[in-house]
């Protein structure tokens, strides 16, 4: 299956780790974290913030975007902020499923709640899910 897997930067390292637990499943990740550039050990993180949060020629939003649509299954990993929230609506609207890892102190708003169709409570849950879709095929719908 193709999937993206939606979050913050700040999880990049987490993301990667589902990113290969995936992979080892056989499915395709569409990996924005290629993407992430290099960041030197000396910036402030006001500064390692705005390096991750520039996209000057618009490549990281191109590829992101078509990919949160075109995947068969979208995974939330929480805490994350707008930019993942957005994705998730992106692949709501498209009709993709979408699973949340909701991070053990997040609370998800209502939006992002109800755009999520599969909560799942830990990482072995969020595989499982994604084999069951891939198994039984996407639901009529992604979403709820």
């Amino acid at each position: 299956m193709k999937i993206y897997i939606a979050s913050s930067a700040r999880n990049l390292h987490g993301v990667q780790l589902l990113r290969d637990a995936l992979t080892e499943r056989g499915h395709h990740i569409l990996d924005w974290t290629a993407l992430a550039p290099p960041l030197p050990d000396h910036l402030s993180p006001e500064e390692r913030r705005l390096a991750l949060d520039s996209d000057e020629r618009g490549d990281i939003f191109a590829f992101c975007s078509k990919a949160c649509m075109e995947a068969e299954a979208l995974i939330y990993l929480g805490p994350a902020g707008q930019d993942a929230a957005c994705e998730v609506g992106m692949a709501y609207a498209a009709g993709v499923p979408t699973i949340g890892l909701a991070a053990p102190t997040e609370k998800p708003g209502l939006i992002l709640n109800r755009a999520v169709r599969f909560w799942a409570s830990d990482v072995q849950a969020c595989l499982e899910i994604i084999d069951r879709i891939k198994k039984e095929g996407p639901p009529s719908s992604g979403r709820p």
